[in-house]
């Protein structure tokens, strides 16, 4: 049996942060700043979705499974206690219940696990579970990240200023070979690139000028940043292909919760406080998105 994919898009444009270059901030920095994301206010509050008629499996209280902690979507300081993209998607979707991100209760799990419907002391598992994933028993939520490419360039650099695709025609771009970004260039964009084998020879491509932008996925911004040899800036997202790689939460089938969490899951992308965690966790730079045409 396949996995259950709603049909409602949970918006995934990315709204960069206003710092401009260099370097992501700290896991504390980040944290912060997703609190105050979020903030304190529940939005589903009536009805079958009110704190008082949940089917959560322990009343105010959300127990969620995770596996394979891949920073920036988990790191794990301990596995009671993980931080990151995922989790703080997961305390947005509680507070959006009316539970406390103090009562969300972190259960790590084998992989084999994750998507298990027989765990009924758990209410849904996160962590990349694609939605062409399928499993017996098991429902997917609407979608909470669908992977965008990204250009860097330098800061004065001609590139930094781009705001659609027409205006990268001519420009020296650089990718890894075989990746989403090498497929999104050349079938998407339809631009002329330079693949790499690695994302260290593109960085040592991109310091020496061989190119003077790179495009890489979202989820490789921020270690991108950190590790290059000079300043770089992110010039923005394009608008992510069809056929991206696009997570969802996975819960048992025939849960009632499941419709509670997609209502929190619409009202987050129709607030922007999706698109706002996205951006603290995988990168930070110019709030834009670059056009592109599919």
């Amino acid at each position: 049996m396949k996995f259950s994919i709603p049909l409602i898009a949970v918006s995934s444009v990315l709204l960069f942060s206003a710092c401009g270059s260099a370097g992501s901030p700290s896991v504390d920095a980040q944290q912060q700043v997703a609190k105050a994301v979020v903030g304190p206010s529940p939005l589903a509050t009536t009805g079958k979705c009110s704190p008082a008629q949940l089917t959560t499996r322990n009343s105010g209280q959300l127990n969620v499974a995770y596996s394979r902690p891949v920073a920036p979507y988990l790191i794990e300081r301990s596995p009671a206690a993980p931080v990151g993209f995922d989790v703080a998607v997961v305390n947005a979707i509680a507070n959006g219940l009316g539970i406390e991100s103090t009562n969300v209760l972190w259960n790590k799990v084998a992989i084999k696990q994750l998507t298990a419907p027989t765990r009924q002391d758990l209410d849904l598992s996160v962590g990349r579970i694609d939605v062409k994933s399928s499993t017996e028993g098991v429902v997917l939520t609407l979608p909470y990240f669908k992977e965008t490419q990204v250009l860097l360039a330098r800061p004065d650099s001609s590139l930094a200023k781009v705001r659609k695709t027409s205006e990268l025609i001519g420009a020296k771009l650089g990718v890894v070979k075989g990746t989403s970004s090498d497929e999104y260039v050349q079938n998407i964009l339809g631009l002329p690139s330079t693949a790499y084998v690695s994302n260290n020879v593109l960085k040592t491509a991109m310091r020496d000028y061989y190119v003077n932008g790179m495009i890489v996925p979202i989820a490789d911004v921020a270690k991108t940043i950190e590790t290059f040899t000079g300043a770089l800036v992110v010039v923005g997202q394009f608008p992510a292909a069809k056929s991206a790689v696009t997570y969802a939460l996975a819960m048992p089938i025939a849960d009632p919760l499941i419709a509670c969490v997609n209502n929190v899951l619409v009202e987050l992308g129709k607030s922007g406080k999706l698109a706002n965690l996205q951006a603290n966790w995988f990168t930070s730079g110019v709030n834009r998105t670059i056009s592109a045409k599919e």
